[in-house]
């Protein structure tokens, strides 16, 4: 394996590993709260780990014969997901309340 390719493996590796961790963290948050914005943010961050995954596998199974095809396929998941994530802000509703951490745990550390 090339330096380039390794390179490649490893910096694939960390984007999906963050993508992964960051539709985690959203889904929690939707779980929560129960917004829309954080089913958004969840299925677009997931479109990028998507992406991150799908691209080298794609590169590599055919050893980079389209790379065309493979950059159109890059490209069109990053694109989905971070016109999810943008629509996030625009279904994000102000005002409402959003708790991170439930109430009966909040009482808890205010009785400290």
């Amino acid at each position: 394996m090339d330096l380039i390719e390794a390179l490649y493996l490893a910096t694939t590796t960390v984007l999906a590993g963050a993508g992964v961790t960051l539709t985690a963290f959203a889904l929690s948050a939707y779980r929560s709260s129960g917004q829309a914005a954080m089913a958004y943010l969840a299925v677009g961050f997931g479109l990028i780990a998507v992406a991150s995954v799908a691209t080298p596998l794609a590169a590599f199974l055919t050893s980079f014969a389209n790379p065309e095809a493979i950059l159109l396929v890059n490209t069109g998941l990053l694109a989905g997901g971070m016109a999810l994530i943008a629509g996030s802000l625009a279904a994000y509703e102000p005002g409402t309340q959003e708790l991170v951490i439930p109430e009966a745990e909040l009482s808890r550390l205010r009785e400290r």
